[in-house]
């Protein structure tokens, strides 16, 4: 189940919503769950729970029935009693009753839809803002796992936090390249986690990440075959100091010095 599915059915289940396979798939996801995302399910079902989420707090005055009742009753008053009129001849023409246009339950009714009306809009309003902002926290998350999955939580927090590690960001030798690619460079443990991507080889071929020494000399520091994919590796410098770094093409079996250069590191 994915994050966003799993947000969806965390909601059903706060309000009782969940058939018996429904409930099963999502208690089977939510134990799946990471603890942290576990525990932001919880609080939004909590938050989504409450009724007072759903209520205005809109008071209507006490004396608004009375009000209402007296204005029906006033105009009523206005055209009540016998009227009496006569025509030229002196005779007398019969009562005429008043006639009741509108029934005041109907003027209550209608005022209460009215009210119900407002209160529904601001509700509606409320819950596409919540909605847009679950949304927003749930694309967040999915980016923070994806992090975590190239990573790992222990090079993440050294790569994001370590002041020992440098970002090393390496440019295409030429137009033709259109890869990326960086390594994020731990000082301190002389290891390495280099990030490519958009580097598509024939089947014969490798990618070499390769380091040049003081003497001039071509070393290869990893290898690993790309069809343009994203691609994580963790790499150990051997105590080379990246100072001089690129990455070569070369056929399998060969050194690397016999391919062709792709990119160059820009601040190594």
């Amino acid at each position: 189940m994915k994050t966003e599915e799993l947000f969806e059915a965390a909601q059903l289940d706060a309000l009782g919503l969940l058939d018996e396979k429904e409930q099963a798939e999502f208690e089977a996801a939510f134990r799946a769950a990471s603890p942290a995302l576990r525990e932001q399910i919880r609080a939004e079902q909590d938050r989504f729970a409450r009724p007072e989420r759903f209520r205005l707090d809109v008071t209507p005055a006490a004396d608004l029935r009375s009000r209402v009742i007296k204005a029906v009753m006033s105009d009523m008053a206005q055209v009540a009693g016998t009227i009496r009129r006569s025509h030229a001849a002196g005779r007398e023409l019969p009562t005429v009753h008043p006639v009741r246009r509108v029934s005041p339950v109907w003027r209550v009714a209608t005022l209460a839809c009215a009210t119900m009306a407002i209160v529904l809009a601001v509700v509606t309003l409320q819950q596409n803002a919540q909605m847009t902002s679950l949304q927003v926290a749930q694309g967040n998350d999915r980016t923070i796992d994806k992090l975590v999955e190239l990573f790992g939580p222990a090079d993440l927090t050294k790569a994001v936090f370590s002041a020992s590690t440098n970002k090393l960001v390496f440019s295409p030798a030429d137009a033709s390249v259109k890869g990326d690619a960086s390594l994020f460079y731990d000082k301190e443990t002389q290891s390495a986690r280099l990030l490519c991507r958009n580097i598509v080889t024939n089947p014969n071929e490798t990618v070499r990440l390769v380091a040049t020494d003081d003497s001039g000399k071509i070393v290869q520091i990893a290898e690993f075959a790309s069809a343009g994919e994203l691609i994580t590796k963790k790499v150990d410098m051997g105590g080379l100091h990246p100072k001089q770094l690129a990455i070569y093409v070369a056929s399998r079996g060969t050194d690397a010095s016999t391919g062709r250069k792709i990119m160059v590191c820009l601040n190594a």
